[in-house]
């Protein structure tokens, strides 16, 4: 009897001690897994956010030069876009491409500056004088420098605007037109003279094919946008901006003999030394546009001309004049309209034979 006790006993000992095996395995199996599945829940969120951080990089790169492409891609466009439209269908403005580009005023690019001959006493004239007053303003760091601002190919829609800007900041300029078919416009030259600005000519039709087809058509062009400012405003306008400047390439007649019949006719033809690029690029900011000019006028050893546009598709000149004026004067720059004491600036000199 005792020894059958003790069989049970021996029986559910090893009974006990196989089950608790077995729970300490199983309990040590659960734990495996929740460490595993732990370690799995950190791991998998910081593997998917490297994978997440490298496609977002890539998707980043990819978005630049996409911005890159289109920015180039619009640059270009508007570069070898010739022709806009103003108010209608037959009224064709053909941008200043060729006035646009970047040039540089040295002597190896046939290039040049006209000075001031000197007087008896050996000074050079007033223009050049360093002079106190700037407009009206006071200078606060005169440099002795005078800056022109000229605007082509106007009138347009935002005239009025530019003309209330250089108002508002006692500021005169010049404003190289072109005739305008909208009637609507015509008031804005008599403006120009009215506010103390200097009218002058750019061309009647700005379109390049007509008025450089031949010496005969350059003249009758000319004659015409004379003629019609001369109606318009009772102003015998004698200075003249070749479209697309003096240096320009598209002119089926050499331009010494153009030069020539300005010469002959008592007209003074200006270029520029610096400019905005608002016809070249017209994505640009009046923030940019304004830093191009200054760098330009900066550059500049002496005077500057500085080529702006009065386009009615390109607002970003008028919005940044106010910025470009303030600019000038706390930078000791003297503003002036173009009047018979400017020294011209001349991309191409009229040599005139003897």
């Amino acid at each position: 009897m005792g020894r059958q006790n003790n069989s049970t006993i021996e029986y559910y000992e090893k009974k006990n001690t196989a089950e608790a095996g077995y729970n300490r395995k199983n309990v040590n199996t659960i734990k495996k897994m929740i460490i595993l599945f732990i370690a799995i829940m950190c791991i998998v969120p910081v593997v998917l956010c490297i994978y997440l951080m490298s496609k977002m990089s890539k998707l980043e790169q990819k978005m630049d030069d996409l911005a890159t492409s289109i920015a180039m891609k619009r640059q270009e466009m508007a570069i070898e876009e010739e022709v806009i439209y103003a108010t209608s269908d037959e009224d064709l403005l053909i941008l200043d491409q060729e006035a646009a580009t970047d040039i540089n005023i040295n002597e190896a690019e046939n290039v040049s500056l006209s000075t001031p001959e000197e007087n008896e006493e050996g000074d050079t004239p007033a223009a050049n004088n360093i002079t106190t007053e700037d407009n009206g303003l006071l200078n606060r760091n005169n440099n002795g420098k005078k800056v022109y601002l000229t605007f082509d190919d106007g009138p347009s829609i935002y005239t009025d605007d530019i003309l209330d800007i250089l108002d508002e900041k006692n500021v005169k300029a010049t404003f190289f037109v072109v005739y305008h078919e909208d009637e609507t416009l015509w008031d804005e030259y008599s403006r120009i003279v009215e506010d103390g600005h200097t009218l002058a000519m750019h061309s009647y039709t700005h379109v390049y094919d007509e008025i450089y087809a031949s010496q005969e058509a350059f003249e009758e062009d000319v004659t015409k946008i004379h003629d019609f400012l001369y109606e318009q405003t009772g102003v015998d306008c004698t200075y003249y901006r070749f479209p697309g400047g003096s240096s320009n390439s598209v002119s089926n007649v050499e331009i010494q003999e153009l030069m020539g019949y300005l010469d002959e006719e008592g007209y003074t033809y200006y270029d520029w030394n610096a400019l905005s690029e608002d016809s070249v690029n017209m994505y640009l900011t009046p923030e940019e546009l304004n830093e191009n000019v200054m760098g330009y006028v900066r550059s500049n050893q002496g005077d500057s001309i500085v080529l702006l546009h009065d386009l009615e598709n390109n607002p970003a000149t008028m919005e940044g004049l106010p910025d470009l004026i303030d600019t000038l004067i706390e930078e000791g720059y003297e503003i002036c309209a173009i009047d018979e004491t400017t020294v011209p600036v001349q991309h191409r000199t009229y040599i005139k034979e003897d």
